[in-house]
């Protein structure tokens, strides 16, 4: 038997500390503005690069942001 969802008990997952997952990303790209938008729900980046080109992320999870920082997006 499997669990959908709409079955879940909102309490079963506890919200996840996206302050404490913004400072994680911010040691990990440390060249990055990180900040996650609290009416977007998504988390955003910023960055200089030494040419002069600016980097923007905006990503649905941190781990999307992970794989677009390190992927050139």
């Amino acid at each position: 038997m499997t669990i959908t969802e709409s079955e879940t008990p909102p309490h079963a997952f506890p919200a996840p500390d996206h302050r404490a997952i913004v400072r994680a990303l911010s040691a990990r790209f440390p060249h990055w503005s990180i900040w996650y938008g609290s009416a977007t729900g998504h988390y955003w980046g910023l960055r200089r690069f030494d040419d002069g080109r600016i980097g923007f992320i905006e990503a649905l999870s941190p781990q999307e942001f992970v794989r677009q920082a390190t992927t050139g997006y």
